[in-house]
């Protein structure tokens, strides 16, 4: 049971209040994370790079700063310290004073630390927050699940055999086990929302554009057609509010770049009896699991009674109003559009992961050997891997170019009907699947086409953690020769009591109606006693 006198049992927002009204200190605190850490990490392997003697240190400085009545501002005096004293964890590839971001490349190692920190880690500090350390991702940030040869591979807090997700897979597994209150990642293609939907905990990924991308280790660089987006992760929505605040906050002079973002909505302010809101459970790309499109579905109801109009949708309506195969396939052709040959730029001298090495492969196929290898898949019946195999290919600028301007007429047709039909919230799954062994979810990247979906559209989106798998619902998933659907239905086999999340997006800028939506399905779902975060983890036993 959790104890509600423990601050690795209270939320971010609660931790701030306490600390300011002198309730605790922020020495005790840090300390009792510190000791979550120190008691999980060993099995988990989240934090990589822990930064524990300095967060203390720092947590000291707090309260000094308490004392002497000096700690309202920062030293700036533009923010509001909104997450004073308040313990934090960072994705690895954010730039951290003192530290390296090797994004699980080895030859990056042994370079020079950072000298300063990131812009978005710096609003976070600014506002107060301590930095514990740094979490695992996968090398490169490309796959859904956390390993690499500098750190090795994170486990999923709820089973140990299963992958934590990626690419903030890190991240996820230990906030999900109570070693910090606030994650922050980012997400290309998913790699805030599954890790949540996979470790029981929620995140959002903001707008496109809504927040910088400079302060970090980035890949795919020069890759503009759709972007990589920080964003908070938690096991209280009320936190996600609270960290997006501080880091959309441009008072430091440092915008997102061209693009001007609409001002941030409070989603105290959204009524749900006013909600017109979208929602499917099968995307026609790739079939969810029971326990998937349960949780849907039981989001759908809990919306329903609180006034929101929710109108269903089946697979071939999706297809027609949203072209989610279209979004499948030009999704994985526009990042393999360079034949990898980025990756391979920043992976030279480094140990590859046999995954990346696999997938680079792939990628960099010629065109003859490319048609020999899809067409003996499609013979020995591996559908879903001819499929990407002959979407990720090396493109001219010509074809590049005639795929940007699909994906715009894509996005137009699809932002079109959600306005004229006067849509304001979507809800659907993160992922086809929960939690996946290990391995499994490099062959799995179909399964994450809800997300995938999302993201090409640049709609602001988070997973919100509502259910778990129950005892009737690890079965009936119809036999397959294609491996990747072998590799879903041994996913579902034996993911008994997993946990299970619900995506929510919006139109662009309208993260309030987000967060609103998630706050109301969180707070509906706590009453259960399938809520994930009802539970200590298995990984939290000491």
């Amino acid at each position: 049971m959790h104890d509600p006198h423990s601050p690795i049992d209270w939320s971010a927002s609660e931790i701030a209040r306490r600390i300011a009204a002198r309730d605790i200190s922020a020495v005790e605190v840090a300390r009792a994370f510190i000791a979550r850490i120190e008691a999980v990490n060993p099995r988990l392997n989240a934090v990589v790079v822990p930064r524990l003697d300095e967060a203390l240190k720092e947590a000291e400085q707090v309260d000094a700063e308490i004392q002497r009545g000096t700690a309202g501002q920062a030293s700036s005096g533009t923010q509001a310290r909104r997450l004073l004293g308040v313990p934090i964890t960072l994705k690895e590839c954010f730039h951290l004073a003192g530290t390296r971001s090797t994004i699980g490349l080895d030859s990056v190692r042994y370079q020079e630390p950072a000298t300063s920190d990131g812009l978005l880690v710096q609003r976070l500090r600014r506002a107060g927050a301590i930095v514990l350390g740094k979490t695992n991702l996968p090398q490169l940030m490309i796959w859904h699940e956390s390993d690499n040869p500098v750190y090795g591979r994170t486990n999923n807090p709820w089973n140990l055999a299963r992958t934590c997700g990626g690419s903030t897979g890190g991240e996820a597994a230990i906030v999900a086990a109570r070693g910090s209150p606030l994650g922050i990642g980012n997400d290309l293609g998913g790699s805030i929302r599954i890790p949540c939907h996979f470790c029981g905990i929620h995140g959002i990924r903001p707008t496109s554009f809504r927040l910088p991308r400079s302060g970090a280790m980035r890949t795919l660089r020069g890759f503009e057609a759709f972007v990589t987006q920080c964003g908070p992760m938690s096991r209280h929505v009320e936190d996600l509010w609270l960290a997006l605040q501080v880091l959309a906050d441009s008072s430091d002079g440092y915008v997102a770049g061209d693009v001007t973002p609409a001002r941030l909505g409070d989603p105290a302010q959204v009524a749900i009896d006013k909600l017109k809101i979208v929602a499917w459970t099968d995307d026609g790309v790739f079939p969810p699991s029971i326990a998937v499109k349960r949780a849907v579905l039981e989001a759908v109801q809990v919306l329903r009674a609180r006034g929101a109009e929710v109108i269903e949708l089946n697979a071939a309506e999706v297809e027609r109003q949203f072209s989610a195969s279209e979004a499948f396939d030009l999704y994985c052709s526009l990042v393999g559009a360079d034949g990898g040959s980025d990756a391979r730029r920043l992976a030279r001298g480094s140990k590859l992961d046999p995954r990346l090495a696999r997938l680079l492969w792939i990628a960099g196929l010629p065109r003859p050997m490319r048609a020999i290898v899809v067409a003996g898949l499609r013979r020995s019946g591996q559908r879903w891997m001819a499929r990407v195999v002959h979407s990720a290919r090396p493109r001219s600028a010509d074809a590049y170019w005639q795929l940007i301007e699909r994906k715009n007429q894509l996005v137009a047709r699809a932002l079109t009907r959600l306005r004229d039909q006067q849509i304001d919230a979507i809800l659907c799954p993160p992922h086809a699947l929960p939690a996946t062994p290990h391995v499994k979810a490099f062959d799995l990247l179909a399964a994450a086409s809800y997300s995938l979906l999302i993201n090409l559209l640049g709609l602001p989106s988070g997973t919100v953690s509502t259910t778990r798998v129950a005892a009737d619902e690890d079965t009936g998933r119809p036999n397959s020769r294609d491996h990747v659907l072998r590799n879903a239905q041994r996913t579902d086999h034996g993911s008994v009591g997993l946990p299970v999340g619900v995506q929510v997006a919006s139109l662009p800028w309208r993260e309030d109606v987000v967060l609103a939506v998630m706050g109301a399905l969180e707070s509906s779902a706590a009453k259960n006693p399938s809520y994930p975060g009802s539970y200590v983890v298995p990984a939290a036993e000491n």
